[in-house]
């Protein structure tokens, strides 16, 4: 089932489920119910993949992409108990434009302005980092004449012909063995604008900086959280040896970093973005190279004159456009909480 038969009954209710608003993933196991998610929840189909013939199962995971009936996956093969499941990630059937997606309007600003230099898209699992980056890109194609070459594992998103741009989407795996060996042969393949699908390592991490630095817009994607974590998590994968020279190079070349996270609005039946921004400025410059990462936090909440947000600004900004959700629910105790029960504890005789 690496590919689907829209003509199968698999592939007739994938696609019905698909016409559902808020569908997002789904899991197909043979001879079990699949599941799907919708707005962030998981909901158990009644409908049961019966494989048409018994299949091989060999252990390990595979990425790729895959297209039918109009629709657009990426998908993981992974093995569970001796049978294979597929994971499949539902792609918009076209890149929506920075304003759909609400991408902050000074992230945009220093982007479609940049000659060269960082700039980092990061967020959770699920939490649009392909797309968001898919809409600045396609942004940006088409209003500069430029050779864009990206490097994903798998291609996601197909960028439309007929921009003024040259793009060159390659697969790792099909068309480039690792993104260490594609990134730095593109240095010789006279690209402007780099997408590397994510940074995974050390080596790669370093030939992204050493491209940023030599006159390339250099766009990449980290599994983090906050702007002080990026930072950290970019330079943690950098070699004990070299590790003081890439934080200079680090603090010089980085451009911006642009967290989110998707919420839901239980009204509309609709998930939206909410962002956090940092900005290059001598101040964050500074902080980078002396190592004051946690400082960064501080120079969010001042540098907001400057385009500079934080996931609450930018909340409360999304509650003035219109949107709604439930503050999130406290999980653990703060420290005041836990010093109180101890304070109040009786010791109880043995």
């Amino acid at each position: 089932m690496d590919y689907i038969d829209e003509r199968s009954p698999l592939g007739q209710r994938v696609h019905q489920i698909s016409q559902l608003t808020g569908v997002s993933d789904f899991y197909i196991t043979p001879h079990e119910p699949i599941c799907y998610k919708q707005n962030g929840s998981l909901i158990i189909d009644q409908f049961v993949y019966v494989p048409d013939q018994p299949m091989q199962v060999e252990p390990g995971c595979v990425d790729y992409a895959m297209s039918f009936a109009g629709l657009r996956f990426r998908v993981n093969r992974m093995v569970t108990r001796g049978r294979f499941r597929w994971v499949l990630r539902l792609l918009p059937s076209k890149i929506p434009t920075p304003q759909d997606i609400a991408v902050p309007a000074a992230a945009m600003k220093a982007f479609m302005e940049a000659k060269n230099g960082l700039f980092l898209v990061c967020g959770a699992t699920g939490s649009g980092k392909s797309t968001t980056i898919a809409s600045m890109i396609l942004h940006r194609a088409r209003q500069r004449d430029e050779h864009v070459v990206t490097f994903e594992d798998p291609i996601e998103y197909i960028y439309p012909s007929g921009t003024p741009s040259l793009m060159s989407q390659r697969e790792i795996g099909e068309d480039d063995l690792d993104f260490a060996m594609a990134l730095r042969a593109s240095l010789r393949q006279a690209p402007d604008v780099i997408l590397v699908g994510e940074i995974r390592d050390g080596e790669t991490a370093e030939i992204a900086l050493q491209a940023a630095e030599t006159g390339h817009v250099v766009v990449a994607t980290l599994h983090t959280s906050t702007a002080s974590q990026t930072v950290q998590r970019f330079l943690k994968l950098i070699p004990s040896d070299r590790l003081e020279t890439a934080q200079a190079s680090l603090a010089d070349c980085l451009r911006m970093i642009l967290c989110q996270r998707l919420m839901f609005d239980e009204k509309r039946g609709r998930r939206f973005g909410i962002h956090e921004l940092l900005l290059q400025y001598d101040s964050t410059t500074n902080l980078i190279r002396r190592g004051e990462y946690k400082k960064l936090d501080q120079e969010l909440e001042t540098g907001f004159k400057k385009g500079m947000l934080t996931f609450e600004r930018s909340l409360e900004a999304r509650f003035g456009e219109g949107w709604y959700c439930k503050p999130p629910e406290q999980t653990g105790f703060s420290a005041g909480e836990i010093e109180s029960y101890f304070s109040q504890e009786t010791v109880r005789p043995h």
